[in-house]
């Protein structure tokens, strides 16, 4: 009689360790509600009982496939009791219009750094490709140079920044090409915060020799002006980004080494969050810039709208990152 007590009890709680199993997978489902409230109570009761007998399990028994099996009831059925609310379109359009810059703020020491970085860099290789053109293959690869080098004559590089007659695809190819490409660039200076933020800084300095090495060649020849023109419109969203994403990982770096007063566990978690925030953020600034530099770029626009479209973009740019605040309810 008593055997046949302890087995109906051991059946009736592998029962429930399976209904919470399948349960808890069922409701971890987005869209999953439950019917009634009689089956959110016989749930929740469930996942407590269940809980409690976890604690003996791991305590008493040496079967510890049975303590795993258990766990894993337990942790579904976790992830389902406590499961967040799906987003609402509402709730992600305000997350991005006012969690992005409530992120960037927080982590500006970081960007600033990041922007010295970019702008000691192009003055560097401004500097030297202006008083000493052969300088130039030092910051430029000739691959990428496609014939703009200090031996291209003042024509070839004033007709490359004029309006080019290309078809639309061949154009938004293009720009498909460069919003892969400098996407790469943002996400890896990001990224590479991870190894204590070395090859970010690597990443940074290379872009801003290079940036500086172009602006210093069209200078020289007389046609600094056109070259702003040229690359100011997507220049702005584009190189904003990679500072951006430059900070955002040099600030993972920095609390890789330097967690302060927190756990370096903690530490690092919320500033990962900020981080990582911030390089979504970039999305939406790198995929104007693609759009901008495969249509606008090569086309006839003038000078006054070139450099008025630089101005807006400025203006939408750091008016979003560092003045949009939410009001305080």
């Amino acid at each position: 009689m008593h055997h046949h007590h302890i087995s109906q009890t051991a059946t009736r709680a592998l029962d429930r360790w399976r209904y919470l199993a399948f349960e808890g997978l069922a409701w971890s489902r987005v869209r999953a509600r439950p019917r009634n409230l009689d089956v959110v109570e016989n749930f929740t009761a469930a996942y407590r009982r269940s809980a409690t007998e976890l604690a003996r399990v791991r305590a008493f028994s040496p079967d510890k496939r049975l303590a795993d099996f258990i766990e894993q009831g337990v942790a579904t059925a976790h992830f389902a009791v406590h499961r967040r609310k799906r987003p609402t379109m509402r709730e992600a359009v305000e997350g991005a219009l006012f969690g992005v810059p409530a992120a960037v703020r927080r982590l500006w020491k970081y960007h600033a750094l990041s922007l010295l970085v970019t702008v000691l860099t192009t003055v560097i290789s401004f500097t030297a490709v202006t008083w000493a053109p052969e300088t130039y293959y030092l910051f430029v690869d000739r691959g990428l140079a496609g014939g703009r080098d200090p031996s291209a004559s003042r024509e070839f590089l004033a007709e490359g920044l004029g309006p080019q007659d290309t078809p639309l695809d061949v154009d938004l190819l293009f720009s498909g090409f460069l919003f892969t490409h400098n996407t790469k660039v943002a996400f890896l200076c990001f990224a590479w915060g991870f190894v204590l933020g070395l090859p970010t800084i690597y990443l940074l300095v290379k872009n801003g020799l290079m940036l500086g090495a172009f602006l210093g060649l069209f200078f020289s020849k007389g046609l600094g002006v056109e070259a702003v023109a040229w690359l100011g419109p997507h220049g702005v969203p584009e190189i904003g980004a990679i500072i951006l994403c430059g900070g955002a990982g040099m600030a993972i770096g920095h609390r890789l080494l330097n967690p302060g007063n927190l756990p370096r566990r903690r530490a690092l978690t919320k500033t990962a969050m900020d981080a990582c925030i911030v390089a979504l953020g970039c999305v939406p600034l790198l995929m104007s810039a693609g759009v901008i530099e495969g249509i606008f770029r090569q086309s006839h626009a003038g000078l006054g709208l070139r450099y008025g479209l630089m101005a807006v973009m400025l203006v939408i740019c750091t008016g979003w990152l560092f003045f949009v605040r939410r009001r305080a309810a």
